[in-house]
């Protein structure tokens, strides 16, 4: 089910490439809170740079974000308990 709120959704909101024809269906992973798409995803969606350096640059720009929020997730699963 898609979040029609405002911010970024809970659920992934990644369309494959292969989706040619309507109606597209989204992955529906857990997102990455604050982002609109699953780890996944994520990655998949920006690991893309306008050059390799670029691409490098930004892998490891998602790599650290992605800690980052695996981090906090950990973090909010503990205080949760």
């Amino acid at each position: 089910m898609m979040d029609l709120g405002l911010g970024p959704a809970k659920e992934c909101q990644w369309i494959g490439a292969e989706q040619r024809e309507w109606p597209y269906t989204m992955c529906g992973q857990k997102s990455i809170e604050g982002k609109s798409y699953c780890a996944e995803h994520y990655h998949q969606m920006y690991k893309k740079g306008s050059s390799n350096t670029g691409a490098r640059k930004m892998e490891k720009l998602i790599e650290k974000e992605l800690a980052e929020l695996k981090l906090q997730q950990e973090i909010e699963e503990i205080d949760n308990v």
